[in-house]
């Protein structure tokens, strides 16, 4: 039953009059709009309760009703701009989303932020990349994300919302690498890559008042022949023009970001434009229209807005930027939505596929079966699709394709499902349980480097050849708490394997492997991923070799990178790592494997903090290898410190106190002859933080970016 109320007080007032067409009306929570529509299509606004909750209506002139719960607003305002029709988005209500976010090598990142922007839910990625995001507020037609991390474009995606479980992303962030600068009193010209800029004199901002200083611009420009584009670009290719949703075909685009000095975000003064000047890749150029629409991202509602046009001179296309976030050159069209499945022959769901769809005049369209090998995505109506399914290959993480169709694309929503005889490949099915045997809501399985997902703890995967695998089952559904299995190898024959159950019940350990092939251990403590074993590799992560350099004379005169064994016997370096001088730590060449760092003094006491202030070093330190009486030893953590000893000249010249003590360098000067450690002792319970000569040879523990 539904009931109409007066509404009252401030939203009688905002609501108590009509503004012009251009006029937005921003319906927020948590800062973010979750409704925005042009005042034009408003008929009436009111409240109402249904099944027994208040709800704001926005119903417009064409019928159409926009239902919000009144729990979820936290403030109406208005904007000028455009907005698509919220007809075409639907109604709100609740979905699920996991997905992989990796940096540009295609390397997981960690600790990146992944917010639900409509209903302000976020979590984190684990040590994989991985994350799930329950139960956030969608539309009907679009739900969206938003990933961030230091050092990183933002990142998002936007996706066609199942109607049931979880719906798979991935997502590429691109770093934030200068790619030229300018001085904003006199203006200037910036290129990276395909893209080139054009900022006129005073144009620029900071915090609204002018800016006068130099520009640093950061740009990443996107190939839009290449596939990567589909997992390194915001949102996805649906754009609002004239009130509709489009689908877009993009001939260039680009994020452009502005910073000062401190890295303070700048942005183009009111009135102002930058020209953008886009090369169009060489494949594109026979079919690029001479006049192409122009978009910018909104960051708020996950959807490209049409800006006006760009034009072609030549092989590049020219548009002016108002603002900068990302910009984009695109053909738009009328779409349906395509809803699938993917399955083998016997109607095994096919987990982690992507969907590849190739259209005569809109180019290719990318998406990812989730955990049941369900789809969803956009197609433009009425045409002759080509359909893809790919797996990726463990041996060479390319995509190997398993099946190809055509199918037909009329003018409604298409529904369908795609098997496979999946012929050549090796199936692999199991569960992943947590330590009461129960299967798991939130996990995946890792076979090497890649992500397969479970379908509450079930998996069925295909690799690409038999041989020899490493696996670990994760637990994934408490963030902060993350568990797994203990990394196992498996033989993989012509018939696949029945893996049966995977207990997930330790906290997180995983392998590393640096530039020489040598294997560590990993642990998740808190938020920080350390290596549990100490460095033991000879080369900077380029391959660089680092001096061996066993002379204790020779060693203190030194003014560069050095490494030893302890007592210089190779016997103690499987066990307790090499010992390694500051100018090793100092160096711009990395030590650590490629992704990983060596901690500072302050990421250092976040580890002691998070382990806690009783016992830290005992919390830290492995309960076997150390002198007596060991205290407090209980390697609670899963840090498994241990007493590496040190190369020193106090006391006289030498190496002393194996399995007595244990210094870690940090990265972190503390005068022009020390630099700061940590410390760890067989006789004290605590965890120390010393400053000790830059000579000296200390171990080294690596931390995840």
């Amino acid at each position: 039953m539904k009931k109409h109320i007066l509404f009252l007080g401030l939203l009688l007032i905002v609501f108590g009059f009509r503004l012009d067409a251009q006029t937005l009306k921003n319906i927020h929570r948590h800062n973010q709009p979750v409704l925005r529509i042009p005042t034009h299509l408003i008929d009436k606004v009111e409240t109402a309760e249904v099944n027994g909750a208040q709800v704001l209506q926005v119903r417009q002139l064409n019928g159409y009703v926009s239902e919000i719960p009144l729990s979820q607003i936290d403030s109406i305002t208005h904007s000028e701009g455009e907005a698509v029709d919220p007809a075409q988005l639907g109604n709100l209500r609740y979905a699920s989303v996991m997905g992989v976010v990796t940096g540009p090598t295609g390397a997981p990142e960690m600790n990146a932020i992944v917010r639900s922007p409509y209903g302000g839910e976020e979590t984190r990625t684990d040590p994989n990349g991985v994350f799930f995001l329950n139960n956030i507020l969608v539309y009907d037609k679009l739900g969206y994300i938003t990933i961030t991390k230091p050092g990183f474009h933002q990142g998002s995606r936007s996706f066609l919302p199942l109607e049931t479980g979880s719906n798979r992303v991935n997502v590429q962030l691109l770093p934030m690498t200068e790619s030229g600068s300018f001085n904003a009193t006199s203006g200037g010209t910036v290129t990276s890559g395909l893209l080139q800029l054009n900022f006129p004199a005073n144009a620029v901002t900071l915090n609204g008042q002018p800016y006068t200083g130099i520009v640093r611009v950061n740009a990443a420009a996107l190939d839009p022949t290449s596939a990567s584009m589909f997992d390194q670009m915001p949102g996805e290719l649906l754009g609002g023009m004239n009130d509709s949703l489009r689908i877009l075909r993009s001939f260039g685009m680009a994020s452009v970001e502005l910073r000062d000095a401190n890295m303070n975000e700048l942005q183009l003064a009111n009135g102002v434009s930058a020209t953008l000047t886009f090369n169009i890749p060489a494949s594109l150029q026979a079919e690029a229209p001479t006049t192409i629409d122009w978009w910018s991202f909104d960051e708020a509602q996950g959807l490209w807005m049409h800006e006006g046009v760009a034009q072609k001179q030549g092989n590049q296309y020219i548009g002016q930027a108002s603002h900068f976030s990302w910009w984009n050159c695109d053909v738009p069209q009328n779409f349906n939505d395509l809803h699938g499945s993917v399955n083998t022959s016997d109607g095994t769901p096919i987990s982690d596929a992507q969907v590849n769809v190739v259209t005569p005049n809109l180019g290719t369209g990318i998406t990812y079966t989730n955990a049941e090998g369900v789809f969803s995505g956009r197609v433009p109506k009425n045409q002759l699709l080509e359909l893809s399914i790919y797996l990726k290959c463990n041996s060479t993480n390319n995509w190997d394709l398993v099946y190809s169709d055509n199918i037909i694309s009329e003018s409604t929503p298409i529904n369908s499902s795609f098997s496979t005889e999946l012929g050549g490949l090796y199936p692999i099915s199991g569960a992943v349980v947590d330590c009461l045997n129960n299967l798991i809501d939130n996990g995946y399985l890792k076979i090497e480097n890649q992500i397969y997902i479970t379908n509450n703890g079930l998996f069925n995967m295909f690799l690409c050849q038999s041989g020899t695998y490493v696996i670990q089952g994760i637990d994934a559904s408490m963030i902060d708490s993350i568990k797994s299995s203990i990394p196992d190898t498996i033989n993989i024959t012509a018939v696949g394997a029945d893996l049966g159950s995977i207990q997930a019940c330790l906290s997180y350990n995983g392998l590393l492997v640096d530039i020489e092939g040598n294997f560590y251990k990993t642990i998740l403590i808190g938020s920080q991923l350390w290596m549990s074993e100490n460095l033991r590799t000879s080369r900077f992560s380029n391959g660089v070799e680092v001096q061996n350099v066993s002379d204790y004379t020779e060693w203190f005169g030194l003014q560069s990178s050095a490494w030893c064994n302890y007592n210089n016997s190779v016997s103690y370096d499987s066990f307790y790592g090499k010992l390694y001088n500051w100018y090793v730590v100092s160096d711009t060449l990395n030590i650590c494997p490629v992704g990983w760092h060596i901690p500072s003094l302050s990421e250092f006491n976040q580890l002691r903090n998070t382990v806690g202030s009783s016992n830290t070093g005992g919390k830290l330190k492995l309960v076997t290898s150390w002198n007596l009486p060991n205290s407090g030893a209980t390697n609670q953590s899963g840090f498994s410190g241990i007493g590496g000893g040190r190369r020193s000249s106090s006391g006289g010249v030498g190496d002393f106190n194996l399995n007595s003590n244990g210094y870690l360098w940090s990265n972190t000067e503390y005068s022009t002859t020390t630099a700061r450690v940590l410390g760890l002792f067989y006789d004290w319970t605590g965890a120390s933080v010393e400053s000790v000569n830059k000579s000296f040879g200390l171990s080294i523990r690596c931390l995840k970016d």
